[in-house]
């Protein structure tokens, strides 16, 4: 019997959250838009790099989800231990994030070779590095790949969590199109305040989902 969208929605959204907490991405981004002489395109650009990592993702996902036994009414020994793998994984991410030196700065600028290219180029590298989206993205695609539910409602739940894993790169330029110069500042100082509290965002981003997945795992025992 296959989870209802309702309850298959409590699952993944929750993951898709967490992977959409991306100081760096979005410090990239804002970045981007506000580079002198930059405008929406290079930012779409930057955007569009970055759904280009999260499809691939995607790809990577359902292809190991539709690998692995569909889920069963009760314990799921195999969704189980994936989740509490990648909780361990979180959690070793979040004590190396605290332990490493101060990171470095992310660069004033997209790389400009041309302006446009060096933008997309820029929002791959950036969702590349992510590997903390990456390991909370990957099991909600793989629930959605396992669900036993109709290839519509599997649709409708990845097109929903890449959105949402996505929002760092799509908030920004959208927040320009719609609020203008109010939204640039408005966005300036959210990547300010982002970019100075990184290390500690990243660590409770591990730490945090870290204990999610692991409850999530031994629920499912």
């Amino acid at each position: 019997m296959a989870p209802s969208p309702t309850s298959l929605a409590l699952d993944v959204l929750p993951l898709a959250v967490g992977a959409a907490v991306s100081p760096l991405l979005l410090v990239g981004q804002v970045l981007t838009l506000t580079t002198p002489g930059s405008g929406l395109r290079r930012g779409w650009c930057f955007a569009l790099g970055s759904a280009l990592v999260v499809a691939l993702w995607t790809a990577l996902g359902l292809g190991t989800g539709a690998a692995l036994p569909a889920r069963t009414p009760g314990p799921d020994p195999v969704s189980a231990c994936l989740h509490l793998v990648l909780a361990v994984v979180l959690v070793v991410i979040g004590i190396e994030i605290l332990w490493r030196p101060e990171p470095q700065k992310v660069a004033t600028s997209a790389p400009v070779a041309h302006p446009l290219r060096g933008s997309f180029l820029y929002g791959i590298g950036l969702m590349a590095a992510n590997l903390t989206t990456l390991v909370l993205f990957l099991p909600a695609i793989q629930d959605v790949a396992r669900s036993g539910l109709s290839a519509i409602t599997q649709a409708v739940m990845v097109a929903m969590v890449s959105a949402i894993t996505l929002l760092p790169s799509l908030a920004p330029p959208l927040a320009l199109l719609l609020a203008g110069s109010s939204g640039r500042r408005t966005l300036v100082t959210l990547s300010g305040w982002t970019e100075r509290h990184q290390r500690q965002i990243n660590a409770v981003l591990c730490f945090g989902f870290g204990v999610f997945l692991a409850i999530s795992g031994c629920s499912r025992l």
